[in-house]
């Protein structure tokens, strides 16, 4: 394996610490999009973000 200059090792941890935050904070709302976008089975209620803000519809 080669050795790797101090800059370019420096590089690498910046480049895995920003590819980690972006799997972190970005996992969730892409899932949630996803769901969205492909919509309800059939015979279930549409997804709306109100219905997940206000939390379980308990009746």
């Amino acid at each position: 394996m080669p050795k790797l200059s101090k800059e370019a090792k420096q590089r690498l941890q910046q480049l895995f610490k920003g590819g980690q935050f972006a799997i972190r904070w970005g996992f969730i709302p892409v899932v949630l999009y996803l769901g969205f976008k492909r919509g309800a089975d059939p015979g279930m209620p549409e997804p709306t973000i109100w219905r997940y803000v206000s939390g379980p519809n308990v009746h």
